[in-house]
């Protein structure tokens, strides 16, 4: 009998968010991410490969603004 395994798994991910500023960037990618669907591609046989995420921690660095790394409002 195959079985399906559940894993709690940290990825890192890079997530582009349009906003005002980077605090409203922030809020949006808190409430809209919390438990959303994912799709990573396929598994070999062809089945999706799908996953709830969540975003962990409270601050997430900024690491980008508009394509710059080195603009003001970037922390990371």
């Amino acid at each position: 009998m195959i079985h399906e395994y559940a894993f709690d798994v940290k990825l890192y991910a890079a997530i582009r968010v349009r906003a005002e500023s980077v605090e409203a960037a922030r809020e949006l990618l808190d409430e809209t991410v919390q438990a959303a669907d994912a799709n990573f591609g396929a598994w070999p046989d062809g089945e999706p490969i799908l996953a709830e995420v969540s975003v962990a921690g409270e601050h997430n660095p900024c690491f980008e603004v508009d394509g710059e790394t080195d603009h003001p409002d970037c922390d990371a």
